[in-house]
């Protein structure tokens, strides 16, 4: 019988077989997810979302078990956006969203914020999952944050992954993206400046977090000292460029919800939760590692910003 850890290290001869099983095992996740979403509708249109979305978290689950591989998760931070959104907008009508709509804003008036949320989406979506693939090595390769769950947890390691990277991400990544279903399916203003205002912050951000992203690879894949901290470009300026992009993102996706529906403020949950994630989770996991790794990490951080851009002191 072939077992899980087996199946993975024959795939590490051929990385190429990891991404046909990621494409698998998301084909499937998307499938059942809009069954779910389409038979919950009678509950709402938000309710329906949020039960799509803990579906598919949970078939993007089963397939990290199978290939013993919670990295299997990741892409599914880019992914999710997008999906939402179109399920928002294709299930507003069946909601019982029209006769708010037809009552509050004229017929099309919403079409260019829509068009411009979904390029949006998309150039995010696709740029952040292709930054992930090009840097996965296949099954053989999981996070260094699972890795060493994966040590520090045992026989629990499965709870916790389901639970701290699979559970807690998705959470977060639907509480973002509570914005989107304001300004997809419950507008009650036309397109105007403040969504330009909110196209030019997310196109922004998500320029800031590519191009801290390419400097990065372009660092690494010059041969560059690996316990040498990368300290050029908008890392001169800024500890953690990438993430500060992924943060304004979902803050430029509120402000859509603001131009369309002002009374639906309370959405802003979503990226302050994001925010707080990163500030106190995320980025002080990466820089105890960076302390432990880099001898000059904390000299680097003395001189150089945590998050937002500053002059080098």
């Amino acid at each position: 019988t072939l077992r899980t850890g087996d199946f993975c290290l024959m795939k590490e001869k051929n990385p190429l077989t990891g991404w046909v099983a990621l494409f698998v095992i998301y084909l499937f996740a998307i499938a059942i997810s809009a069954i779910t979403g389409y038979l919950f509708l009678k509950d709402g249109l938000l309710m329906a979302s949020f039960y799509a979305a803990m579906v598919s978290m949970s078939a993007v689950f089963a397939g990290s078990v199978i290939m013993n591989n919670s990295s299997m998760f990741d892409p599914w931070w880019s992914v999710a956006p997008p999906l939402l959104a179109l399920f928002y907008w294709l299930g507003s009508a069946g909601a019982g969203q029209e006769a708010y709509d037809v009552a509050l804003l004229s017929q099309g008036e919403n079409v260019p914020r829509i068009l411009l949320i979904f390029i949006l989406l998309l150039i995010y979506g696709i740029r952040l999952t292709w930054n992930f693939l090009r840097g996965w090595k296949g099954l053989s390769h999981e996070d260094w944050r699972y890795a060493d769950f994966r040590r520090n947890t045992g026989r629990w390691y499965w709870l916790v992954s389901f639970a701290g990277i699979h559970f807690f991400p998705s959470l977060m990544v639907f509480a973002g993206s509570l914005s989107l279903w304001v300004s997809v399916s419950l507008p009650v203003r036309a397109f105007g400046w403040p969504d330009i205002l909110a196209g030019i912050i997310t196109l922004g951000a998500i320029l800031l977090e590519a191009i801290a992203d390419q400097q990065l690879r372009r660092h690494v894949r010059s041969g560059a000292d690996p316990e040498k901290t990368m300290d050029k470009g908008l890392w001169a300026w800024s500890r953690h460029p990438n993430y500060l992009g992924e943060i304004l993102f979902w803050w430029g996706l509120y402000l859509f919800a603001l131009a369309a529906n002002p009374t639906e403020w309370l959405v802003i949950a979503g990226p302050v939760v994001i925010t707080l994630m990163f500030l106190f989770i995320s980025i002080p996991l990466i820089e105890r590692r960076m302390i432990k790794r880099r001898s000059d990490y904390g000299e680097y951080s003395k001189k150089v910003s945590k998050l937002w851009p500053l002059p080098p002191r």
